[in-house]
């Protein structure tokens, strides 16, 4: 899912759907901390609440699972999710507020859309969108089960600084 954010927030923005992809960009973030959760914090309950059969009874269990807070507090202190730990912990501290007030249509969007974008919060916007992708895939190639197979996405952060966060994925 957080792959496809990261598609949907680059396709409003190129068409200028700025708002809008800033809300796709919170999405992608708690998609990827909740990837990340399941992987290292989650227990075998909170597995089946959110792999469970869509139904009227499973949703309202489903509802009732860790907030952003908790899912991120408990990753803190696991050693294996310390890169992606680091990563999604500085995003939130950075860009939680500002995204909460994008998506219940707040006073960001509405200053901004009354006042424009600045240029360099639509380049912020991007590089920390390629940033949550980058540890989407990172959680993939940790669920194929082959040792060190994330490492060798760490060269992306080089190839392409010029397109994520100054504090670059596992860098």
């Amino acid at each position: 899912m957080s792959i496809e954010h990261s598609a949907a927030f680059r396709s409003l923005a190129e068409n200028r759907m700025f708002a809008s992809s800033f809300v796709v960009l919170r999405a992608q973030f708690e998609t990827t901390l909740r990837a990340v959760w399941a992987l290292y914090a989650a227990t075998d309950n909170h597995i089946s609440r959110i792999s469970a059969r869509l139904a009227e009874d499973t949703e309202q269990s489903a509802k009732n699972l860790p907030q952003v807070h908790d899912m991120l507090a408990s990753i803190a202190g696991i050693p294996h999710a310390k890169v992606p730990y680091d990563a999604l912990s500085e995003f939130k501290g950075s860009a939680w507020r500002a995204l909460n007030s994008y998506t219940h249509g707040g006073i960001h969007p509405l200053s901004r859309m009354a006042d424009g974008y600045p240029f360099e919060l639509i380049i912020a916007n991007v590089k920390i969108s390629n940033a949550l992708a980058i540890v989407a895939a990172m959680q993939f190639c940790v669920l194929t089960g082959i040792n060190g197979l994330q490492k060798q996405l760490l060269p992306l952060n080089e190839r392409f600084h010029d397109c994520l966060p100054s504090h670059r994925v596992g860098a």
